[in-house]
């Protein structure tokens, strides 16, 4: 099943995203997949209407 996918655009303190991205590289993360991770993570933990 092919997935869709849609461009998001963010605004991060330069430095923030510097040192994540940094993290990412360093630990063989692609970023978009990892920030993608992140919201379902949170998706899952905090969303009341998934309960």
């Amino acid at each position: 099943m092919d997935k869709s996918y849609q461009k998001l655009t963010i605004t991060l303190p330069e430095n923030l995203l510097n040192e994540f991205r940094r993290f990412c590289e360093n630990n063989g993360i692609n970023l978009s997949s990892r920030i993608a991770i992140l919201i379902k993570d949170d998706l899952e933990k905090k969303n009341p209407l998934k309960k």
